[in-house]
């Protein structure tokens, strides 16, 4: 966040990871539905490891998320103490819930960052 503390910019950059997410994954959706066919037909070995890895990459980003989730409140309220003795409280409270909201976001877009650029390369 880039200092301010209007309560729009603080909800959008609060959401902005999620977004990010739900507009990345709809790409790696649609990657792997117009892949998959063409595998199943031309390297059927291929296909099945494929599938094989998305349902451990599912289960590897549900434990990865559950784990941020766990992690989050004992975070946020370290960043929410230090925000007490800043100059700028409310800006410092701001910035740890945007943070928070990062860290839970950031192992499920990692995940689809990695996908899009991998099944973008599928041959």
């Amino acid at each position: 966040m880039n200092g301010t503390t209007s309560p729009f910019a603080v909800y959008q950059s609060i959401l902005e990871p999620w977004t990010r997410l739900a507009m990345k994954s709809s790409d790696v959706i649609s990657l792997r539905l117009a892949a998959m066919p063409w595998l199943l037909l031309t390297d059927p070995f291929k296909a099945a490891q494929e599938i094989e890895q998305m349902v451990s990459e599912k289960h590897d980003a549900w434990t990865e998320t559950v784990f941020a989730v766990s992690q989050t409140p004992m975070q946020l309220w370290f960043d929410m103490m230090t925000a007490c003795w800043s100059t700028n409280p409310y800006l410092a409270l701001n910035n740890s819930v945007i943070n928070s909201s990062r860290r839970v976001a950031h192992p499920a877009n990692r995940r689809v960052r990695a996908n899009r650029k991998r099944l973008g390369n599928l041959d």
